[in-house]
């Protein structure tokens, strides 16, 4: 099963739109759709509920603006609550910049076993169209550092949210970081927990997409200076070890099928620390 998981902070504008086109696939899917309103001021839960036309469709409320990280912890761990391991999340925005139409593709790779499959607008083929440059290089020398110092050098892009999980991925990762699994409130939380999932083994893929901005609504919820001070502190935290699982974790038994992994998967379980012996029982 499909679950989608959207986190909406002043969404009003944007949810017809986005309902008219997710709606539809979402039935023919028998799919579920989790959104996350994030303490919204303009509405936004109610242009939900009025757009939701018969779809199983649930709104996680937090009754103040907490940030996106902080939503999409609530949110996957919602749709955790209810999936297999073997079900697919899907993470995307709630301003109509996800193209839907990638899903198909996604999905194929999803089957094919990877853990995690993101959309990317800086893999050979992808694009984002109608951003100012300075946000554009801003993205791009985000994804290009993580790639660099996290080994994800074979990812093109990696702060989207648009992006499908292996539930069963996620819920070790929730066993292993707890309520950490989601440090940062704010738009870093995509990075962190890209970075968290990948340095415990996870197989990651990605398809190229084409990211339209024309197509949403209001202004960016995105605030440039927290936003990159929290970059920061993730760098330092890669650096240092602190995205590391602990050295014994239920993610040690992330991908238990040897044939789909990847050369970044290698890699990155070369790099994990030895495992410490228990003591001898008494």
């Amino acid at each position: 099963m499909i679950r989608f998981v959207i986190p909406a902070y002043n969404e009003v504008e944007n949810i017809p739109a986005l309902m008219a086109d997710l709606g539809p696939r979402a039935a023919a899917l028998g799919a579920r759709i989790i959104f996350v309103d994030d303490g919204s001021t303009d509405g936004t839960a109610e242009a939900i509920e009025e757009h939701r036309d018969g779809l199983h469709l649930a709104i996680v409320r937090h009754r103040v603006n907490r940030g996106l990280g902080t939503a999409i912890n609530s949110g996957l761990r919602a749709a955790l609550g209810e999936a297999s391991d073997d079900d697919a999340i899907v993470t995307m925005e709630a301003d109509n910049t996800s193209d839907l139409d990638d899903l198909p593709r996604m999905m194929e790779r999803f089957a094919a076993g990877s853990d995690i499959v993101l959309a990317s607008v800086y893999a050979p083929g992808g694009e984002i169209i109608g951003v100012a440059r300075w946000r554009l290089a801003a993205s791009r020398a985000v994804s290009n550092t993580f790639r660099w110092i996290g080994g994800l050098e074979e990812i093109h892009t990696l702060s989207s949210l648009f992006r499908v999980y292996r539930a069963g991925t996620l819920r070790r990762a929730a066993e292993t970081y707890g309520y950490l699994l989601v440090r940062e409130p704010g738009f870093a939380a995509n990075v962190e927990l890209l970075l968290k999932l990948y340095n415990a083994g996870a197989n990651v893929a990605e398809v190229p997409t084409v990211n339209d901005w024309s197509k949403r609504q209001g202004v960016s919820k995105m605030s440039l200076r927290p936003t990159m001070l929290a970059y920061g502190r993730l760098v330092a935290a890669q650096l240092v070890g602190r995205i590391q699982p602990p050295p014994m974790s239920p993610l040690d038994e992330l991908s238990p099928t040897p044939a789909l992994a990847s050369p970044q998967r290698a890699r990155a379980l070369q790099a994990r620390p030895e495992r410490a012996e228990l003591p001898a029982a008494r």
